[in-house]
């Protein structure tokens, strides 16, 4: 059985600036890197028969170095049972071919390295070469080499049954590549494998091959899970106009009543006075503007309708000053609004036609 495991969480992960400082080579894992090693040391314990063998290839990285380690800590502590797998009778081999790929020296500022990413998108992840640095392409050359002397060691007596390569998330997708034949177009389809994820392969007792027994993730099925669970836009809710409207007045024409006199004095108030606005046409409006005149605060609604405004805000309303052409159900409101104490609120609602 071969199992790759790509090293826990490190300092990298959670702040990629810390590349522009410190080599890539020598990125430490986080404490909660440290656990996730411990917890998949604990995990491959529970993989293994008692009689099984491990030799362990890994990165010379500082990273993937501390996750082997934390992974043999769990796989041979007697906590909480003796471990059938003590730590003398695991070979350990430090294998630069597995490490990551080479991004340059000290990597660049953010801007620049999205600039790259950018780029690299654009032209393809496997043959775009990082500058001072490796390409997809050149990582599977040296993995190449790396699987033709571990396909040699397989015939030797003493090798193990169970081969553990802790590496790099692309090393890993690059192993698979060049075991399996993947083509090009699916390695740049795959997704990154998580933090101690284990991707097995196990060896077939019938043709002796060894068969993934993990379930890849590509991009593609991503975008088509979320394309099918994005629900539909739910119509947006078309607001019916009130019975005064324009588009209403157009198709229901009022009949035309007869002018009544005095409307401003029959709302008079001597605590407050009260301005009539004469005219809702817009020019009209404007050319009394021009004259000079002061024109109320208003909230021109139609062409036929206009509101009076309170010209003080604590004057009294009188109840009952009003005509059979007001519309009482909103004169009442605007009633409870002034009693209330509420400034410059709308008295009554008029036909222009009365003025």
């Amino acid at each position: 059985m071969i199992i790759l495991i790509r090293h826990a969480q490190s300092e990298g992960n959670k702040n990629r600036e810390i590349h522009q400082t410190v080599p890539d080579h020598r990125v430490k894992l986080t404490p909660d890197g440290w656990k996730q090693a411990e917890a998949a040391g604990l995990k491959l314990r529970s993989l293994l028969r008692p009689d099984d063998t491990l030799h362990f290839f890994t990165s010379p990285y500082r990273r993937t170095r501390e996750t082997t380690e934390g992974i043999l800590n769990a796989l041979t502590s007697s906590d909480p049972a003796p471990s059938p797998f003590p730590r003398h009778t695991i070979k350990v081999y430090e294998e630069p071919r597995l490490r990551e790929q080479d991004f340059g020296n000290f990597q660049p500022g953010s801007s620049e390295m999205a600039r790259m990413w950018s780029e690299r998108a654009e032209y393809g992840h496997f043959f775009y070469r990082i500058p001072n640095g490796e390409s997809a392409a050149d990582a599977y050359d040296r993995v190449s080499g790396f699987n033709d002397t571990l396909w040699r060691s397989f015939g030797d007596d003493d090798f193990a049954s169970v081969c553990v390569l802790v590496t790099h998330g692309l090393m890993t997708r690059v192993f698979l590549m060049k075991w399996y034949h993947f083509s090009v177009e699916y390695f740049e389809d795959l997704r990154n494998v998580d933090h101690c994820e284990f991707v097995v392969m196990k060896r077939s007792r019938e043709n002796q091959k060894y068969i993934l027994q993990n379930e890849l993730r590509t991009w593609s099925e991503l975008r088509r899970e979320r394309e099918e669970q994005k629900e539909p836009e739910s119509p947006i809710p078309v607001r019916k106009r009130w019975v005064g409207s324009q588009d209403s007045h157009e198709k229901e024409p009022r009949r035309r009543q007869g002018r009544r006199q005095n409307t401003v004095e029959m709302f008079a108030d001597d605590a407050a006075p009260v301005e009539l606005v004469e005219k809702t046409n817009l020019n009209r409006d404007i050319e009394k503007q021009s004259r000079g005149a002061t024109i109320a605060s208003t909230h021109r609604l139609t062409m036929t309708h206009v509101l009076l405004v309170r010209k003080r805000p604590n004057a009294p309303c009188r109840q009952g000053q009003y005509s059979r052409h007001v519309d009482p159900i909103l004169l009442e409101k605007h009633l409870k609004k002034a009693e209330m104490g509420e400034a410059l609120v709308p008295v009554l609602q008029v036909d222009v036609d009365l003025i």
